[in-house]
């Protein structure tokens, strides 16, 4: 690919990416992306056969791509805790780079066949076995070390990743799961707080 076809199609994408947080996946058009990128529509289908293959793309190049740095983590030479600290910043970051807001998430899966993707669904199950493996593994060599007490290593790694997933979520997802509670975002509660009933659990 030359360097001038492979710069139209990052255009392409940085045009779609910006269009789909700020005017929602199901408001924007082909066209829309192909006059943000500054380019002619016909060129947008040189690269992409719709608009759900470019949301393919973004999900592998900006999401996917962010989790990258979790493959290291095993091997660093620091705590298990510390390790589980490092794992919860990756997603913090990228939760907060990479997600779309709830009206975008509402109009994706109602409106769109991009969740029915055999691509992105395989995508998407690729990186959470990934996740998973990689933070099974800690909390393994964590249990083995005495570090964390003796538990079932997988249990404790679905609960885990439960808790932070949910955690990361709040701000983003379709519907309120606090309807009977006050407002809360994730930003009003304080990391170390979160991280120490994570680690520690309820008993004091």
């Amino acid at each position: 690919m030359s360097k001038d076809k492979k710069s139209k199609r990052d255009l392409i994408l940085d045009a779609a990416y910006n269009l789909f947080i700020n005017k929602g996946y199901w408001d924007t058009k082909i066209i829309d992306i192909a006059d943000g990128a500054g380019i002619g529509k016909g060129t947008v289908y040189e690269y992409f056969e719709s608009k759900d293959a470019i949301f393919l793309e973004l999900f592998k190049t900006k999401v996917a791509s962010g989790y990258d740095s979790l493959s290291e983590l095993p091997d660093k030479k620091i705590s298990c805790e510390e390790k589980i600290r490092e794992y919860l910043d990756v997603e913090l970051d990228n939760t907060s780079k990479y997600t779309f807001n709830k009206s975008f998430l509402i109009d994706l899966m109602m409106k769109s066949d991009a969740f029915r993707n055999p691509d992105l669904i395989r995508s998407i199950h690729l990186l959470v076995k990934k996740k998973f493996a990689i933070l099974h593994g800690i909390i393994e060599e964590g249990i083995k070390n005495e570090e964390f007490r003796k538990t079932d290593p997988l249990l404790a790694a679905v609960s885990v990743m439960g808790a932070i997933n949910f955690y990361i979520s709040i701000d983003f997802l379709p519907s309120d799961p606090c309807d009977l509670l006050p407002v809360i975002k994730t930003r009003n509660w304080e990391r170390e707080e979160f991280l120490d009933l994570l680690l520690h659990g309820l008993k004091s």
